[in-house]
C-alpha cells in the first residue's frame, strides 16, 4: 500500500501554510483523500503531477550569445526610453529651479 503524506508533511514539502492548502484544496487544485476520521491525507504521486503541470517551460532560450546581447541591449533601451517618458511626464508643469 502506497503512504499517504499528512497535511504538515505536505505543507513541509510545498513549503506553505495549512492556510494555503486549505485555499488550494477549496480551489480544487490539491485533491485530499479522506483518512480515519477528520484525518486529511495526501496522494504524493498526484502532488508531484500538480507540482510539474505548475512549473512553465522558458520564456526565451537563446544560445546565440550574440542574440542574446542584442535583445538584452534592446530591452535595456525600453526600459530607459521608458524610465525617460516618465521623468517627462513627472517634470511637466513644475518650475526648473
Amino acid at each position: 500500500m502506497m503512504r499517504l503524506l499528512t497535511k504538515a508533511e505536505l505543507c513541509a514539502w510545498l513549503r506553505c501554510s495549512e492556510s494555503t492548502l486549505y485555499r488550494m484544496r477549496k480551489t480544487g487544485d490539491i485533491v485530499s483523500v479522506n483518512g480515519r476520521g477528520k484525518k486529511l491525507l495526501f496522494d504524493p504521486d498526484a502532488v508531484e503531477a500538480w507540482i510539474k503541470k505548475q512549473q512553465s517551460p522558458p520564456i526565451l532560450t537563446v544560445t546565440n550569445p550574440a542574440k542574446t546581447r542584442r535583445l538584452e541591449e534592446k530591452a535595456f533601451e525600453q526600459r530607459q526610453a521608458a524610465a525617460k517618458a516618465a521623468l517627462e511626464r513627472h517634470a511637466v508643469g513644475r518650475k526648473p529651479k
